[in-house]
């Protein structure tokens, strides 16, 4: 399974930092610098095990917690439907 970005969802990069304007439901989102570095990679097609390795390459911390870290964003954003599961089959 792999996860790609709403067709739904526009997105806009400002100086590190993300603005997602969700047109389904009409909801705005802005995204911090970790936020948007995890959007922009989704946006690119990579995986999450890629992006967990650029924000190890990025960002101070254990894999362990980085790796947590990174699922719970990527859960909420499947949760405000910013984010769609792609089935493999």
């Amino acid at each position: 399974m792999t996860l790609s970005t709403s067709t739904d969802v526009l997105a806009a990069h400002l100086a590190g930092e993300a603005v997602l304007l969700n047109l389904g439901d009409k909801s705005y989102y802005r995204l911090n610098e970790t936020a948007a570095l995890i959007w922009a990679a989704l946006e690119k097609g990579k995986s999450r095990d890629a992006i967990l390795e650029q924000l190890l390459a990025t960002y101070e911390g254990e894999e362990k917690q980085v790796a947590q870290e990174l699922d719970q964003v990527i859960e909420d954003f499947k949760t405000r439907n910013l984010l769609v599961e792609n089935r493999n089959d």
